[in-house]
């Protein structure tokens, strides 16, 4: 695959930035197999964002000849205040974290961080070192990664999570950090962090959030965009904001029956992002069975044919759902077949 191929498919949806393409050109030509990495703190039930959509890119990214890594976060997890902070619960959900992108990304290497951080002198030099850089009031701004505003009352190890979080990315080695959109801010930081300790330089990767399945909150207009992403997100602590990623047929339903699709309404459409970011790049088309009163069966092969159409008031919110939350189980099945035996078990760890 030529350089031009290998960056279209790791800008390909749903990554939303780079930082920059001009630099990620300049490391494809330099080093042909560069280093990805993905934390995720083990905080909750994973989601089909999580999974699928983070999933996606880090498949993409393997394709396109990177290295990849996910990074299981449970120091992250006691750092701020997660499952208790128990230490045995926290283990137990984060192998079956590493099972889930076992299943869905086989060629990533899972990484816990309790391993990376044992007997490593070099990477608590380096948490020092960051530190000693970062002020508190950038600190600060950092929080959304971890769903805290400055509102919040926090703890120390609230403010050393994001130090941790760059000095993961040095520790790994990584080439491409990869988060959602609502972590670019600590990429930023690590990326300048970098530049002043004359360390490697890093290519920040960043894919699209999935807002949550309930009508958006009023957000302020002169908010960030970061803020806003993080804000209007799936969350796994708000029931029938997201779809837990081993969701049975009916609690599918359930959840896209009740979400908020308008008539006509495309942007921040959480069931037209469904379809976007997880439907059409992982089935490749959206079958709609309705009544020929109301249409009849059509297919839609792209995206844009069927928000043109949703847009024009063609396709009623009902049929998009009742369509939506079939291919979501089609998707899903074998996830959720994997783990069905296990499913009480699972789920008691994040309740």
């Amino acid at each position: 695959m030529d350089i031009d191929s290998r960056i279209n498919l790791i800008k390909s949806e749903p990554l939303e930035e780079v930082i920059t393409e001009q630099n990620l050109r300049a490391l494809l030509e330099s080093n042909e197999h560069p280093k990805h990495y993905i934390g995720l703190e083990i905080s909750g039930m994973p989601h089909i964002g999580h999974i699928l959509v983070a999933g996606k890119k880090i498949n993409d990214l393997d394709k396109a000849g990177v290295k990849t890594q996910v990074l299981l976060a449970d120091w992250h997890t006691v750092a701020n205040n997660k499952l208790g902070g128990d230490w045995s619960r926290i283990k137990k959900a984060s192998e079956f974290y590493r099972e889930l992108f076992n299943f869905f990304c086989p060629n990533t290497e899972v990484i816990l961080g309790s391993d990376l951080y044992r007997d490593n002198n070099e990477y608590w030099k380096l948490v020092v070192q960051i530190a000693s850089r970062t002020t508190m009031a950038r600190a600060t701004r950092t929080l959304i990664i971890q769903g805290r505003s400055e509102k919040d009352t926090l703890h120390v190890s609230q403010y050393i999570y994001p130090i941790m979080q760059v000095a993961d990315i040095s520790a790994l080695g990584v080439d491409i950090p990869h988060a959602g959109m609502d972590q670019r801010r600590v990429h930023v930081l690590a990326k300048e962090t970098f530049e002043d300790l004359k360390m490697k330089r890093i290519v920040p990767i960043h894919h699209h959030l999935i807002p949550s399945l309930k009508e958006p909150p009023t957000i302020d207009k002169d908010a960030a965009k970061e803020e806003i992403v993080a804000a209007m997100k799936m969350s796994k602590s708000k029931p029938g904001s997201a779809i837990p990623i081993i969701a049975s047929n009916e609690e599918i339903n359930s959840i896209i029956k009740s979400a908020w699709c308008p008539e006509g309404m495309i942007g921040e459409n959480p069931v037209l992002q469904l379809c976007r970011y997880i439907i059409f790049p992982l089935s490749g088309e959206l079958k709609i069975e309705r009544e020929g009163k109301y249409g009849g069966d059509i297919t839609y092969n792209s995206y844009k044919e069927l928000e043109s159409d949703f847009a024009n008031k063609k396709l009623h919110p009902s049929d998009l759902k009742i369509s939506s939350s079939r291919a979501l189980d089609s998707i899903m099945q074998p996830l959720a077949k994997k783990f069905s035996h296990r499913k009480e078990e699972i789920a008691a760890l994040f309740s």
